[in-house]
């Protein structure tokens, strides 16, 4: 199983923000991906949105690439501001990460039986790109640290008696998070949800299906894949199909000598007749390396991840040299 709850900022990761997708230069790190999230309002303007990922089994660890305000993000004058706001299945607040009007700092705070708010060494400067990681523990007592460029700013913990449960909602409140009554821009790239792994300091390429390679066996072309649009698909018939492709996109940051995994992810869903599971592979040296399987709903859509922590055609770590150039995905 992965430590995949979700990857990626990008319309088939969240529903409703196609048209907040920019290539504005200081929304994202280029050697990751290719276009951030922007977003742009009044100070009291309301610009939610959300992910739904499953329960984690140990910790929810987020990180993404977070660029303030494009200015007056150092001064908090909204009440009811707010950035990040984490739920469990039965739609309670487990906890929030909150700019405060009485300090203009970001505050973590943990809502078990009572909420406990901690104090704050953070606060926003105007357009600078930072990293923010967040643990969330949630147990007998609920715990919420927030980092900031690995530097942890505030953290608090309640008492979870009456039962709160893990995070399977993260809310991206997008309220207040500046003093002014003019439009400001600020900008998301990069989101990781991951179960019990830290994501601080822990970057994700995304590249992209480019050309069919060894496998054609599906219905449908590359493009569907490619577009990002989930009307666009392509479909098996039978267990046992293939498709393959290369891939397209950043290379990775320069000088990264570790690579800690391979990910693939697919958008699938099962239909009326036919196949009812899918999964990823890998393509390397003319051999194919079979993810499990996964059961889809039929439904609606879901992302279903294929991981390899090393190289499985030799259990060695992953190199540059090694990161395989096909991959694809098979029905069963």
């Amino acid at each position: 199983m992965s430590h995949i709850l979700h990857l990626g900022h990008q319309p088939s990761d969240i529903s409703a923000i196609a048209n907040r997708i920019s290539t504005d230069s200081i929304g994202f790190d280029p050697s990751l991906d290719s276009n951030a999230l922007r977003f742009s309002a009044a100070r009291a303007d309301a610009m939610p949105f959300s992910i739904l990922h499953p329960a984690p089994q140990g910790d929810l660890w987020l990180g993404f690439r977070y660029v303030p305000p494009s200015a007056d993000a150092h001064v908090i004058s909204e009440s009811s501001a707010s950035f990040l706001e984490f739920y469990d299945a039965a739609a309670r607040r487990l906890a929030q990460i909150r700019p405060l009007s009485s300090t203009s700092r970001y505050h973590a705070i943990a809502q078990g039986d009572t909420s406990v708010q901690g104090v704050s060494s953070y606060f926003a400067t105007n357009a600078q790109p930072q990293w923010v990681d967040v643990r969330l523990a949630v147990g007998a007592e609920i715990t919420i640290e927030f980092f900031v460029d690995g530097v942890l700013q505030s953290s608090a913990t309640a008492v979870n008696t009456g039962g709160r449960g893990k995070p399977v909602q993260l809310v991206v409140s997008n309220l207040g998070l500046h003093s002014s009554y003019s439009l400001r821009s600020w900008y998301y790239a990069h989101i990781a949800l991951l179960d019990g792994v830290p994501t601080i300091g822990r970057r994700f390429v995304r590249r992209s299906p480019a050309a069919l390679a060894s496998y054609a066996e599906m219905i449908g072309g590359i493009e569907a894949l490619a577009d990002q649009d989930l009307g666009t698909r392509v479909l098996s018939t039978a267990p046992g199909q293939r498709l393959s492709f290369s891939l397209s996109g950043p290379s990775g940051p320069a000088g990264a000598t570790t690579i800690t995994g391979v990910h693939l992810r697919q958008i699938a869903q099962a239909g009326a007749e036919g196949p009812q599971a899918t999964a990823g592979f890998l393509r390397l040296d003319g051999v194919n390396h079979d993810a499990p399987a996964e059961v889809l709903p039929r439904l609606a859509p879901k992302a279903v991840w294929s991981s390899w922590a090393r190289n499985p055609a030799d259990d060695s770590p992953w190199s540059l040299a090694t990161l395989p150039g096909e991959v694809g995905i098979l029905s069963a």
